[in-house]
C-alpha cells in the first residue's frame, strides 16, 4: 500500500489527492484543523477501480487523531460530490467528533 503525506494542505488539495488515490492507498495529513493539531489518516476504498468506477466507489474513510489519540472516524465518504469537502470542513472546525470505536462500545486504545 502506498502512503502519501501532506503538511498543512488546503481542503481543496486534500480532495485532489483523494481523487487521485488508487484502491487501498492512504493519505496522511499533518497539522490540520484550525489549531494545526490534527492528523488525518485517509484510506481509499479497496474496491475502487478508476478505469471502471469514476464516481461509483470513489470513496474514502477518515480517522482523525489529536495528541496521539483517536478523536474522530467517518464512514465511507464520496470524494467528488461535495461530501468530502463537508466532512473536512467539519473536522477542520472540531465539530461533532465521534469515533466508531465508541459507537460500537469498543475501547479506543
Amino acid at each position: 500500500m502506498a502512503v502519501y503525506q501532506l503538511n498543512r494542505p488546503s481542503i481543496d488539495t486534500i480532495i485532489d489527492y483523494c481523487n487521485d488515490l488508487a484502491a487501498n492507498e492512504k493519505l496522511e495529513v499533518f497539522e490540520f484543523g484550525k489549531n494545526n493539531d490534527l492528523a488525518l489518516h485517509i484510506y481509499k476504498d479497496e474496491e475502487y477501480n478508476a478505469s471502471k468506477d469514476k464516481d461509483y466507489s470513489n470513496l474514502v474513510r477518515i480517522s482523525t487523531a489529536k495528541d496521539g489519540k483517536w478523536v474522530d472516524d467517518t464512514e465511507d465518504i464520496y470524494v467528488t460530490d461535495g461530501s468530502l469537502y463537508r466532512e473536512l470542513e467539519r473536522i477542520n472546525s472540531y465539530e461533532k467528533f465521534s469515533t466508531l470505536y465508541r459507537e460500537y462500545g469498543w475501547s479506543v486504545l
